[in-house]
């Protein structure tokens, strides 16, 4: 019986399925690409047969590690060390790759022989490159072609292949050159350890951690397990999960009670005849868990075909190797049926509660299962007076509150993502905006930078551009990220104590940066970690003493501390270095030569605006990209909960529309008066959602650790938008339920029971 009923209404079952396939393979999806990041690092710390990889304790991402040459030498002399190698990461940019990764390593170490030559020779001389045989692929070289690193040139002398997609499409070149090119003199990300025998992997680790305390050790198989970033990215995709579980439980939930609305005569003849409530509750349970359960499988399959495609672009290949595990396809499978569970226990229930006479006397073909018969005269009042204005929609979405109330919040969540990743990137555009604006007009950056954090400019460029003859003043900000005890990621702002862009940090409590060792904590800094001024707090192994609180209004800044820039240069290990310049100008109306002057002489940097840079830089690209993703996911989730909709109204009012036709009402009156209903809806949910999305977006910047990064800008136009993309839906759902509605047959649909 459970498969007769869902193969009833076939078009309803195939749209519902396709809700929670598409819900499911977001999640799916998401997971892999959490997966596929923690393997890709995974692959690239254990692929050279290391046992043990020791890196900066305190560095929230192994890119921004940064480990002195003189530990490697001490590293040698440990007892039952075999071999020790060095590597530097650098992260670049690349035609249609935002992130290429460059691998510094030495050539006499163990480390580079994981890199198979498979055409041409090893790096022999200075200014030699090997590139990854699919990076050499998509960038079209060859043995004897250049090819530029930073605007430095060398000439590819050998392609490689590992086998690691995310290696094979990377670059390798003399450890030396990395630190030259990426500004790390006698730096390395980390070391990689082989040790004599696989028993003394866990003492070695134990005795590096004790020796270096300013360092960390791990096995190399269980590094990415034991970084924070590694929890945070699962808890996103189930983050996401449960988002999925909110918006296709609503669906499923809408087409189990429509399934119970139409099916309420039967249900009372099962009554009648000696059916107990358990047992319709577990027919209705029943169809709702097959239903989930296919459609689990469907997006798992939807998922691997995309990830699979994804993992092909240049821009992520190699990223995605392995990362559909047995623990992706059980997570995707316990949200459908979850979603089961969700969906199918109110219209369980519902039936369960149906009296047989009552059930039996019913008429769904008129659309009263909802309303009670002593109705009040302000809901009909209320109806004949909207419906002078909108004609028969809001009459018809209000037979069934239910239904648009389910239908409501189902596609509210999907524009709820949109009004909340929109305002996310907003507010990240808005606050980088301010930070610069409030220290200069203009803002230089390093420009081929494929991070922030990984920004590196020397110092003589702000000294140059401080002489031009329209400008005022320079500053030189520095900022770090690292993990202190309270948050994963504390930015740390090195910025000079008497230059201009230190001035907005408004102190609110105890005094301005004067001796070494000192450090201001911005006021949401010092509320998460529970400090005050006079307490100390540790950054990468030096002790600072908290001098003062801070306000600027920005999430950026409250949420982080201030240090002198040349502590900062001595703590990040980047001498003569900064991340940005602001530029203060002394005549406004010449930022445009200025810029064009600075980028003539240093080809290196990018000038913008300070109000335009968040939107040119690579960081905020990816997040805007990622943001079009899942809200493109959303809408197609909230475009088929829309058409579901609609089409169960065409449905349950087949009589209704036949005897309208019958009356003289021509197919494009029916068409237009769907539409209506849907728009109608479509803008009820767009208001649903857009509380929503506001509403979700200002609890997570109230989250601890990360939220005053992620607090959220809501403009008019992004709210414009969101509604929008409600109208749109509305337009798309209601196309298939109008045609239809309109090429209903008035003899038939009369006829239709």
């Amino acid at each position: 019986m459970v498969w007769k009923n869902l193969l009833r209404r076939k078009t309803r079952t195939f749209l519902t399925l396709l809700g929670i396939a598409i819900g499911v393979m977001a999640v799916v999806a998401l997971s892999a690409f959490a997966e596929g990041f923690i393997n890709s690092y995974s692959t690239v710390l254990t692929s050279s047969g290391a046992d043990v990889i020791v890196t900066q304790g305190d560095a929230a991402d192994i890119i921004l590690s940064a480990v002195d040459e003189l530990v490697g030498v001490q590293l040698t002399s440990l007892s039952g060390v075999k071999q020790v190698s060095g590597v530097l990461l650098g992260m670049v940019t690349a035609p249609d790759v935002p992130y290429f990764i460059i691998f510094g390593l030495d050539p006499k170490e163990f480390g580079i022989a994981h890199y198979k030559v498979v055409e041409g020779q090893p790096i022999l001389a200075p200014r030699q490159v090997l590139l990854g045989k699919v990076a050499a692929k998509n960038f079209k070289k060859q043995v004897g072609d250049n090819y530029k690193i930073q605007d430095v040139s060398f000439r590819v002398v050998g392609i490689y292949e590992t086998g690691q997609g995310v290696e094979d499409m990377g670059a390798v070149i003399a450890l030396k050159e990395a630190q030259d090119i990426f500004k790390k003199p006698r730096q390395v990300a980390y070391y990689q350890i082989q040790t004599q025998r696989p028993e003394l992997t866990q003492p070695i680790v134990d005795e590096i951690e004790r020796r270096f305390p300013k360092l960390m050790a791990a096995k190399s198989a269980n590094y990415m397990d034991q970084q924070q970033e590694t929890t945070m990215l699962r808890a996103m995709g189930w983050f996401i999960g449960l988002l999925a579980i909110v918006a296709g439980g609503l669906v499923m939930m809408n087409t189990m009670l429509m399934s119970v609305f139409e099916r309420t005569r039967e249900i009372g003849v099962l009554r009648a005849v000696g059916w107990s409530k358990g047992r319709i509750v577990r027919l209705i349970l029943g169809e709702s868990f097959i239903l989930s359960a296919m459609g689990g499988v469907v997006g798992i399959v939807l998922a691997i075909v995309l990830v699979n495609a994804l993992n092909q672009l240049p821009a992520l290949f190699g990223f995605l190797d392995n990362s559909m595990t047995t623990a992706t396809y059980a997570q995707g499978m316990v949200i459908a049926l979850i979603l089961g569970a969700v969906g199918g226990v109110y219209p369980a229930w519902r039936a369960a509660q149906l009296q047989p006479v009552e059930a039996m006397r019913y008429d769904g073909s008129q659309g009263k299962s909802e309303k009670s018969k002593g109705k009040s005269a302000s809901t009909s009042n209320f109806q004949l007076l909207t419906s002078r204005f909108t004609g028969m929609a809001i009459r018809n979405i209000l037979r069934q509150r239910t239904r648009t109330i389910l239908t409501s919040l189902a596609i509210g969540v999907g524009v709820g993502m949109v009004v909340m990743l929109g305002g996310m990137a907003d507010g990240l555009v808005n606050q980088l905006g301010t930070i610069g604006s409030k220290s200069g007009e203009l803002t230089i950056s390093e420009a081929k930078s494929s991070d922030m954090g990984l920004s590196a400019i020397d110092t003589r460029v702000g000294q140059w551009v401080a002489g031009l003859p329209a400008v005022e003043q320079v500053s030189g900000v520095l900022f770090g990220v690292v993990s202190v005890p309270g948050t994963p990621y504390f930015l740390s702002w090195g910025i000079d104590p008497y230059g201009y862009a230190i001035r907005h940090y408004s102190i609110t409590e105890g005094e301005r940066l004067r001796l070494p060792r000192e450090i201001l904590l911005g006021k949401v800094a010092a509320k998460n970690m529970k400090k005050q001024v006079g307490d100390s707090l540790s950054i990468s192994g030096n002790t600072f003493r908290v001098v003062g609180i801070y306000e600027t209004g920005v999430g950026y800044e409250d949420g982080s501390g201030v240090i002198s820039l040349d502590e900062a240069q001595k703590i990040f290990k980047k001498p003569n270095q900064v991340s940005f310049f602001f530029v203060k100008m002394r005549d406004p109306s010449q930022v445009d030569v200025v810029k064009q002057l600075t980028e003539a002489r240093f080809p290196q940097v990018s000038v913008s605006k300070s109000t335009e840079f968040a939107e040119k830089t690579n960081d905020m690209r990816t997040f805007r990209s990622m943001a079009d993703a899942l809200s493109f996911l959303s809408i197609l989730i909230g475009g088929v909960g829309i058409m579901n909709a609609m089409l169960m109204s065409v449905f349950e009012r087949t009589r209704e529309i036949g005897t309208l036709r019958a009356l003289g009402w021509r197919r494009r009156r029916v068409v237009g008066m769907i539409i209506r209903e849907s728009l109608v809806l479509s803008v009820i949910s767009g208001f649903a959602g857009i509380v929503f999305g506001i509403a979700l977006g200002t609890l997570i910047s109230y989250e601890p650790t990360m939220g005053a990064f992620l607090a959220g800008s809501y403009s008019m136009k992004l709210l414009v938008q969101a509604m929008g993309v409600a109208l749109v839906l509305g337009a798309i759902g209601a196309v298939y339920p109008a045609w239809r509605a309109a090429n209903l047959s008035p003899i038939e649909a009369l006829r239709y029971e």
